[in-house]
């Protein structure tokens, strides 16, 4: 599957090549972002901040899935609030969080309709309360750093740790309560962070007529798909893109329309880390995307030069 999906991106050319700047200094310890840490990091992306919700910005930019990582991550536990110091700690410009409501309604940031994986908890969180999951722990034991403190934290927490210093992905696929998410950003102030993102316009659509002001993402898979949601959102395009994983080359026909394409790179991940060879990410950003979303994002933005 690795083998088909790198051959339909085509050789690596990267004309244009990781971005001139000076190398890193390294990584960042664990201790800036985990539960030693006193404070949220500070911004250390060399990018605009206003560059991820600008559709002019032609830099390449990098999307941390779940925030620093999925189930491929290294860094920190996936959606915590870990995840998202790290994230910032090391400059990338998106973390998409898995926003669902509990059973009296606050909306947590868990990917799973079960908690068994990521906590010590069982059982569907939606028909759970609050409190109870508040109570779990995160299980972090592959992760190096100390994540004991970590909890399965609430959207407006991921929000408020995010604000200023990182963009957000807010995918509305989780749940149905869409007055719920963007009442959630307009509480937190974070109108200019968050990214309302789905595969569904009419939860777009139902999100835009509560707050006209909120920046969205739409996801196709074929380009009549995105001539259609174009000219449904022709008086609020969106900022952003995602085209499927594998259709790389709907990336030139969301182009030519003037916006911003976004994929996702799992699989690339995976042999980025087998042949350890980051110039892989280099072919997706030939073809013309303009964001990357992985499990290791550290990895992009090394190839990067960020």
């Amino acid at each position: 599957m690795l083998f088909l999906l790198l051959a339909c991106t085509g050789p690596v050319v990267d004309t244009a090549g990781p971005r001139d700047t000076a190398p890193p200094a390294g990584p960042p310890d664990p201790s800036v972002y985990d539960c030693s840490a006193t404070s949220i990091p500070e911004r250390v992306n060399p990018l605009p901040f206003a560059c991820a919700t600008d559709v002019n910005c032609t830099e390449r930019l990098v999307a941390g899935h779940r925030g620093m990582g999925g189930e491929q991550g290294v860094i920190a536990p996936e959606n915590t609030l870990s995840a998202v110091r790290a994230a910032i700690a090391y400059g990338v410009d998106f973390v998409e969080t898995d926003p669902r409501p509990t059973a009296d309604g606050v909306l947590i940031n868990l990917h799973d309709d079960s908690l068994g994986r990521t906590t010590d908890g069982t059982g569907d969180p939606e028909t759970l309360p609050y409190d109870e999951i508040r109570a779990l722990h995160i299980r972090a034991d592959a992760y190096p750093g100390d994540f004991a403190c970590e909890y399965v934290p609430t959207l407006q927490e991921v929000l408020e740790t995010a604000r200023g210093r990182v963009h957000v992905l807010v995918d509305a696929n989780k749940t149905d309560r869409v007055d719920l998410l963007v009442a959630a950003i307009q509480e937190t102030d974070t109108l200019a962070e968050a990214i309302f993102d789905t595969s569904s316009p009419e939860k777009i659509a139902e999100a835009l007529a509560i707050e006209p002001a909120l920046h969205t993402m739409i996801r196709v898979e074929s380009g009549d798909e995105l001539a259609s949601e174009l000219a449904t959102f022709a008086d609020h395009p969106p900022i952003v893109v995602e085209i499927d994983a594998n259709a790389p080359e709907l990336a030139a026909a969301v182009r030519a329309a003037g916006h911003r394409p976004f994929i996702d790179v799992f699989f690339t991940d995976a042999a980025v880390v087998y042949q350890e060879d980051p110039s892989l990410y280099g072919a997706f950003y030939d073809q013309g995307l303009a964001i990357l979303q992985g499990d290791r994002p550290e990895l992009v933005l090394g190839y990067l030069g960020r």
